[in-house]
This record gives C-alpha cells, structure tokens and sequence, in this order.
C-alpha cells in the first residue's frame, strides 16, 4: 500500500486549524452570539472560551487515533476502523449530502448578503438566495476548469482574512470614542437578561468553530505526528480564541452592545465605517467578502471530491461518479453531484427563512451540532481504548475525552432550548440519510 509523503511540519498544521476555521463565521455570527447572551460581554466571551476549549480537548482525544490509524480519511477512517465500517458509511453520507452542502449554502448565502452592503443594493431574501446560487456555481466551475486558480485563490485568501480581524482586534484595545448612534431606520434593541437562554450561544458558536478536526487528514503526511498533532492541537486553538476574543471584545467597544444587536450581521460594516471612514471601510468590506468566498471555495474544494471518494471505498455506487476528467483531474459528475445538493440545500435554506422556522439560526447550525453526537461516540471510544491498553496517555485518553463529552453536551443541550422542535425535526433528518448510508453499506457487504 502506498503511503503518502511525510511533507508537513508543525507550522503547517497550526496554519491549518487556523486557516479553515477562521473564516466567514466569526463575521456574521457575533451579533448571533450576542443576541443569544442578552447583549452581555463577559457572556459572550465565557461562550467563546468553552468553544475553543472544545476544540482542545476533541482534537486532543482524536489525536489518540491519529496515532493508530495512519491511513487518510479523518473521522470517517477512524469510524471505520474502530466503531463500524455501516456507521462510517453512515456518516459519510451526512457530511457529503448534508452537513458540508449546508454549510456551503449558508456561506454563499452570507456571502450575497454582504455583496448587497458593498453595493448598497437592498437585497430580498429570493435574491439573496439566487445570488448565493450563482456564487456557487462561478466556485464550481472554477475549481473544475483550473484546479490551479482554485488553489492560487484559497492561498490569498487565507492571507486577505486576517485583515479585518486585526483591524478591529488593535483598534478595540484602544478605542476610547463614545458609541455612534444608531441609524434613523433601525429599531433599537436593548440588552437584557436572558437566564440560562445563554447557553443557544453555543449553537451558532459551533458554526464559528466548524472544521477544527479537518487537520487529522493529514496525520499521514506529518513528519512527527505524535509530537506535532498534540501541540497544533493546543496552539491553533489558542491562537483562535486570542483572536475571536479580542475581534468580539474589539466590535462591542467600537459599536456599544446596543448597536451590534440593533444592525445584525451589518454591525462589521458599521465598525469598519467608524475607523476608517465609508470608502476605506468599503474597501475592507470587499476584504471581508473576500475572506467569507475563500470559505465556500475551500468548501467546495473539498466537498465536490466527496462523492468521488466514496465511490471508490465502495460507499456510493461506482461507475462515473469515480471517474477522474482526464484533462481537469477531477471527477465531473462527482462536483455536479455536491452542487447540485449544495442549491438543493439553498432552497432549503429560503424556505426555512422566509417562513421563520429557524427563528434566530440557519439550517447549517443543526446539521453542525447533529456532528457532535459523533463526537461524543468517539469520545467514548478514545476513553475504551485507554482502558484496551491502546492508549496510555492520560490527559489526551481520559481526561480530554470527559472534557470533550461535556462541552459536546452543552452544544447539543443549547440547540434544544434555543429551538427544541426545529432541532428534533432536522436531528431526524440527519439521522435518515446516515440510516440509508447505513443500510447500503449492509447491502455491500452481503453482495
């Protein structure tokens, strides 16, 4: 069996967690967060700090079978090889026709929303939706036809997104200028007491989060991955939370918590217009949609090659779908496959807008905590496989685990109370295409 080239080192790693993760979320996700803890700071900042310390302690518990399984995959392969190959097929048909395409929907989605701020277009939701469409399309298209511009634009954005992050991280740490005031067209909400409704925060938090575990995919290719996997999983968080704290530290001291709560996901471009004026803010503005298409392009990147693979484990049903394009190097019907579920999502998504079915979320949210209930499933196994005698380490075995367990628990526990039947309902939904992943896989293996 070929194994891959041991190519990689710490840094690239640490560049890795932090590349994927900071992205688009934190953008459109702060006033949610702040919304959800009644406009209070220190909320907001203890919801924050329990979103990285699950970053830790999962990466840290999945390190013990990156140390085991050297073979690519991630999740999947470890699913495979230590739970069940049906519960890895399972799996596998979430991530590729659920979670992944929904996520990428609401980032495009995003993604229109901003444009129509920059352009000072008043958007409807319809042509948010179309215009998310056509974003994901052009993305498509582009890493199909030039795998290479592909690369080249996932490289400058990963530079381009720090930019407004730093930015406001520097500017809040000394800003001393009262609170603008809102605009004449905007209700004012004020902040307010919201019990243990703080725990919702977590939910879009998750999304803030999403994509931590993706470096274990390339366990493999590490020069020392027993070392480097542990301290990229301890540095790229705490990088992340430095960041994400002193960004939502530095948006609430520039706009006041009763500005960021009235404007939404505008509260970035109004904080921007307050330190640099309207034409340099627009300027980063055009940073920001930047950054948050560098999220759906690595998105797409990476999920329109999903089916591909999976054909090829014998996941999906062979024939084209496994078929690499000789001239493009990609699979065709396998990219066609994930967009067109990605636009079925984003129809998906309008619907559940317009009609306010996920109150204050997006259909991306429930999906990304459906996710932890893999989590805490692996989770639990790291912890048997301490007690197998597989895996001695006990801050990475036992009590990274427990931790991770907890704060999977708090996820899912906030999702029920910021909207209990919505979550049931979508949960159910996940659970039915992991079901039919499941029972082909059976099928499989009986033929």
């Amino acid at each position: 069996m070929n194994q891959p080239k041991k190519a990689y080192g710490l840094l690239t790693a640490v560049a890795m967690i932090i590349g994927i993760v900071v992205g688009s979320g934190i953008y459109f996700k702060a006033d949610d967060i702040l919304t959800y803890t009644g406009g209070s700071l220190a909320l907001g900042l203890l919801v924050l700090s329990i979103g990285a310390s699950n970053i830790v302690f999962g990466s840290l518990s999945l390190s013990e079978f990156a140390k085991l399984e050297t073979s690519s995959g991630g999740v999947v392969a470890y699913l495979d090889r230590f739970i069940s190959s049906r519960l890895a097929t399972g799996y596998g048909w979430f991530l590729a026709f659920v979670m992944i395409p929904s996520v990428v929907a609401v980032v495009s989605w995003a993604s229109a929303i901003y444009t129509g701020i920059l352009f000072n277009l008043d958007l409807n939701l319809g042509q948010q939706v179309l215009l998310g469409m056509a974003y994901t399309l052009f993305f498509m298209a582009l890493n199909v036809l030039s795998r290479v511009l592909g690369g080249y634009f996932q490289t400058l954005t990963m530079f381009v997104k720090m930019v407004p992050l730093a930015l406001i991280v520097f500017a809040g740490l000394f800003w001393s200028a009262p609170a603008p005031n809102l605009p004449a067209s905007i209700s004012a909400i004020e902040p307010s007491n919201v019990g243990l409704g703080w725990l919702s925060a977590l939910v879009p938090l998750a999304f803030t989060y999403e994509g931590w575990n993706y470096v274990v995919t390339i366990a493999p290719e590490l020069k020392h991955p027993k070392r480097d996997l542990i301290r990229a999983f301890i540095i790229g968080p705490l990088i992340i939370l430095l960041t994400y704290l002193l960004f939502f530290y530095g948006m609430v001291r520039i706009l006041g918590a009763t500005f960021v709560l009235s404007t939404g996901d505008q509260a970035i471009t109004y904080a921007l217009t307050s330190l640099l004026g309207e034409r340099a803010g627009n300027l980063i503005l055009v940073v920001v949609i930047i950054s948050m298409l560098g999220v759906l392009n690595g998105l797409l990147l990476a999920g329109m090659r999903l089916p591909q693979a999976y054909a090829e484990k014998g996941m999906l049903p062979k024939g084209r779908l496994e078929e690499i394009h000789p001239k493009y190097q990609v699979s065709v019907p396998s990219a066609i496959l994930f967009t067109a579920i990605t636009l079925v999502w984003l129809l998906i998504h309008y619907l559940t807008q317009k009609f306010g079915i996920m109150g204050k979320g997006d259909v991306s949210e429930i999906t990304i905590v459906f996710n932890y209930i893999f989590y805490i499933i692996l989770y639990l196994r790291v912890i048997k496989l301490n007690r197998e005698g597989l895996a001695s380490n006990r801050l990475t075995s036992l009590f990274a685990p427990v931790m991770g367990i907890i704060g999977a628990a708090l996820v899912i526990g906030g999702s029920l109370i910021s909207s209990l039947q919505t979550t049931l309902v979508f949960s159910l939904l996940c659970a039915l295409v992991i079901l039919i992943g499941w029972f082909y896989s059976k099928r499989q293996m009986q033929n």
